[in-house]
């Protein structure tokens, strides 16, 4: 372990780490070996390692004070023990807050026979909340307002409408009620992403991770919150997962849209990607102020083309009526505007079908609208949220015949 300079989303920072990086590196063990690990201390003060979900001797379990003394600075402790347990787990500090300073990371036990989750490749996303503050600072301020990080109070306007909705007297024990247990009820977090920038792999929502497929494969991803302080719920738009394990132990599969994952769980999830194109990996902070991110690629590099990287505009014929597929594979809504024609948003309500200059696509969504080609001429499509559209959300439609300038 030591201290490390790292980058986030362009920002600088010093980590505790292992071997360098946060997360630490993945360990890989097979149900029945016997494991020695040497782990030496560059720190200038002690650490330690606790083997998450491990069963294993309580002298290598790694908590200082309770199962063995620590590493003192310079020193190093050998861990062994044998394994015997297969899954997904992990790693981390149990000294003071090295583990939100980036001290953590995962831990992978085949097991010894025929795994009976079968995949043709496998991902292991580890999610962790990262802030450049003092975490010794952040936790003396929660010590003296619990809701201090929180900037989702309610208001003198959120307290009247409680009154003419509920009444003077249920309005008034509520508050009461909220005081006496001296906590807000929109205090969801105790940290929020005022603080914290959420990653996925050490990347952060801007720089994002990602990993690649191939249409028609099984992926297997192995989901650990390494998280100090957030809870995080998952999803991947257009993309269903199969939970198949979690903390370690194989279950019977379920197929969900989303889960949330609480601090220090794992989930294993299996995914089967059928398109040739790149899904959303989104994990949003419980509270909903903040997220991490990646990205399933078919293949290295962005599958969404900037508008400078677009060969060509999009051809439609004069005269024909088109259905246009939109997919929101991101975790922001998407105003999709059309220059010179209607689209007709297909809402599920037979002919009547609302005119539509702009679209708004939530995330996850995918809906259809029709166009009737019926303006030559080369017109814009982009989304209308203008630093989206300056970075490159940007198409052209050509509608042929077109004798302008090619």
């Amino acid at each position: 372990m030591a201290r490390t300079a790292i980058g986030i989303d362009g920002r600088q920072g010093t980590a505790v780490t292992v071997d360098g990086s946060v997360p630490g590196p993945l360990l890989r063990f097979r149900e029945g070996e016997a494991v020695t690990l040497r782990v030496r201390n560059e720190l200038d003060e002690p650490t330690s390692i606790h083997w998450h979900g491990l069963l294993l001797p309580f002298e290598m379990d790694g908590v200082p004070g309770v199962s063995f003394p620590g590493i003192p600075p310079g020193e190093t402790f050998t861990y062994r023990y044998p394994v015997v347990q297969s899954g997904t787990y992990w790693y981390h500090s149990h000294t003071g807050l090295q583990e939100q300073l980036g001290h953590y990371g995962p831990l992978v036990i085949d097991p010894a026979g025929p795994d009976p989750v079968a995949c043709d490749r496998e991902h292991v996303l580890v999610l962790g909340d990262w802030m450049f503050a003092n975490p010794y600072s952040v936790l003396a301020k929660l010590k003296k307002d619990e809701g201090y990080s929180n900037y989702r109070r309610r208001t003198v306007g959120d307290f009247f409408r409680a009154i003419s909705r509920n009444g003077v007297g249920a309005t008034v024990g509520d508050r009461l009620m909220w005081g006496r247990m001296r906590m807000a009820p929109t205090d969801i977090a105790d940290v929020t992403g005022h603080h914290y920038t959420y990653l996925m792999n050490g990347q952060g929502p801007e720089t994002g991770w990602y990993g690649l497929f191939t249409p028609g494969e099984r992926v297997r991803l192995r989901v650990i919150n390494a998280a100090a302080m957030s809870y995080f719920n998952l999803r991947i738009p257009g993309l269903p997962m199969t939970v198949v394990q979690t903390d370690g132990q194989n279950v019977e599969p379920v197929t969900v849209d989303e889960l949330q994952i609480a601090v220090a769980e794992t989930y294993d999830v299996v995914v089967e990607p059928v398109e040739d194109r790149a899904y959303t990996v989104f994990a949003e902070a419980m509270d909903r102020s903040g997220y991490a991110r990646g990205t399933l690629a078919p293949r290295e590099g962005i599958d969404g083309l900037k508008f400078s990287e677009v060969q060509g505009p999009i051809p439609f014929e004069h005269g024909e009526r088109v259905r246009l597929t939109l997919v929101n594979d991101t975790m922001m809504e998407h105003p999709i505007h059309l220059h010179g024609m209607w689209m007709e948003l297909e809402n599920g309500q037979g002919e009547y079908l609302p005119r539509k200059h702009t679209i708004n696509v939530k995330p996850a969504e995918r809906l259809s609208a029709l166009i009737n080609a019926d303006a030559p001429g080369r017109w814009a499509f982009h989304c209308h949220l203008v630093f989206h559209l300056d970075m490159g959300m940007f198409r052209v439609v050509e509608v042929s015949p077109y004798e302008g300038e090619r």
